[in-house]
């Protein structure tokens, strides 16, 4: 074991320890108290408004209240926003917005992980307890100590400044007896109405008018909500205050990074060099092969699926490895003052981006054939993805600016073009104009019934104004149709979103 990886042992020994020490006891103000009581509303409104998987407006006004609770704790605590946070903030709305928008499960659970993490990051930098002032490469070392460190060294201060409100006079503890009985009658109350609402029909319309779970939901829903409460909480104050936010630094971050680098130089140069020669040797023996796509021609033998579907996903795989291989390669490795690992980087990024051309070049054309599918789309956004971040790659070899910030600003706006770009009305627009243009030469009614809600406009249209008494027999059907999974979840304003109240409407506008 060398030196190296001795000394980042011994830096996360340091951390651990570090952990282990006892801070200072926490100390709650009465803006601390009341921030921990809208937290625990907060906490019981992530479990009641946030259903998987059919997640809408609900998310979006959790995300409106925890913001703009959030947001004046911070400022009543003597802290503004910055360019940066109020850039974050923007993400986070716009990402919130989609479960009001749209109805793509993917898309909306993609978004749900990706709010998360931007709200996260967004408390930190607000706060200026990121490991440096700017988007740096240490985003990942903030994500973990953001995410898990300060939450779990914290969690019990939202009980504690709970406890403080009650604490020390009489009226407190009446407070707080009265607190008791509350959450002792919740469950009575819960199972009480819920037979009042069963007995009488008309308390029962006005149960279902509220949109509220009376059955042991609610019970469940508040218990869930507590240790939901005392994570925000203790991310929230944890970061107002610092405690515990330094439990991971740039020197501990560095210290773990250079004991990583172990891998002789000779050892990455010698691999990277034979990688890049079979690619080269590749490209020279299949030139033809590849670039076919190009010219819309097929090699002998094979049909349009074979060579796209077949080409497509074996490129898509490469190019990943690449990208692993690359990481690897300048993670590991020694530093060293030579331009050999730039000049290979480069070499292999040049082989992957021919190769991301050559896959999107079939895909174009299969997609030209055969029409759009959700796995085309993905697969294809995926790619244009890969090119982007090679390239950063490629140019951050030998010219220096923030990688991180480009990367991370590039992913941003990609995804909010994936987000935004109602992928499956996008399919249903495209095959039906395609069919009716006759470049498609048949329909798949069944797919287009298997896309969200946001397909049934388009389909509407094409019912309309189609001649073909069969096909507009099956878009009606496929129209009408729902998945067992819809049916079987009574929608509430938790799960609303404008492309299904479209489709709804249209539906009745059928029957």
């Amino acid at each position: 074991m060398n030196d190296n990886m001795l000394s980042g042992l011994y830096s996360i020994k340091k951390i651990s320890e570090r952990k282990q020490s006892k801070p200072d006891s926490p100390v709650f103000s009465k803006i601390d108290i009341l921030f921990a009581l809208a937290m625990l509303v907060c906490g019981f409104l992530y479990c009641n408004l946030i259903r998987l998987p059919y997640m809408g407006a609900g998310v979006t006004v959790f995300a409106a209240i925890f913001c703009l609770c959030t947001a004046l704790y911070l400022k009543k605590s003597g802290f503004r926003q910055t360019s940066l946070s109020l850039a974050t903030l923007t993400v986070i709305v716009l990402s919130a917005l989609v479960f009001l928008l749209f109805d793509n499960i993917l898309i909306k659970f993609l978004n749900f992980i990706f709010l998360t993490v931007a709200a996260v990051y967004w408390i930190s930098i607000t706060t200026g307890r990121t490991l440096e002032k700017r988007i740096s490469a240490y985003i990942l070392g903030d994500f973990f100590n953001q995410a898990i460190i300060v939450p779990s060294h914290n969690f019990s201060c939202c009980f504690g400044a709970v406890r403080s409100l009650f604490a020390g006079t009489e009226k407190g503890k009446s407070l707080l007896a009265g607190a008791v009985g509350i959450l002792v009658i919740i469950p009575v109350l819960a199972t009480v109405i819920g037979l009042l609402a069963k007995a009488d029909a008309a308390f029962d319309g006005l149960v279902t008018r509220l949109h509220f779970s009376v059955s042991t939901d609610l019970l469940v829903q508040i218990i869930l909500g507590i240790p939901v409460a005392c994570y925000l909480f203790g991310l929230i104050y944890g970061n107002r205050y610092g405690r515990n936010t330094d439990l991971v630094t740039v020197e501990t971050a560095d210290k773990v990074a250079s004991a990583c680098r172990f891998v002789p130089g000779i050892t990455v140069y010698t691999a990277l060099t034979a990688l890049n020669l079979v690619y080269a040797v590749f490209f020279l023996s299949q030139l033809t092969y590849l670039f076919s796509a190009f010219a819309n021609k097929l090699p002998e033998m094979m049909t349009y699926a074979e060579y796209a579907r077949r080409g497509f996903f074996e490129l898509c795989t490469v190019a990943g490895i690449n990208l692993a291989v690359i990481t690897a390669a300048h993670f590991f490795v020694k530093r060293e003052k030579t331009k050999v690992l730039p000049i290979e980087t480069v070499a292999l990024c040049i082989f992957t981006l021919l190769l991301i051309i050559t896959a999107i070049s079939k895909m174009v054309m299969y997609i030209d054939v055969y029409g759009l599918t959700q796995l085309r789309v993905y697969t294809t956004w995926f790619m244009f993805l890969l090119f982007f971040v090679f390239t950063v790659i490629a140019f951050r070899q030998f010219k220096q600016f923030n990688a991180t910030k480009t990367l991370l600003i590039g992913f941003v706006l990609l995804f909010l073009v994936l987000s935004y770009g109602n992928i499956d009305g996008l399919i249903a627009a495209y095959n039906i104009d395609r069919y009716k243009s006759g470049t498609l030469e048949s329909l798949d009614v069944n797919a287009l019934a298997g896309l969200s809600e946001a397909a049934v406009p388009y389909m509407y249209e094409l019912y309309l104004e189609t001649p073909d008494q069969n096909l507009k027999a099956e878009l009606k059907e496929a129209i009408k149709a729902a998945s067992e999974e819809r049916v079987a979840v009574q929608k509430t304003f938790r799960d609303f979103n404008l492309q299904s109240y479209t489709a709804e409407n249209i539906r009745k506008m059928l029957n």
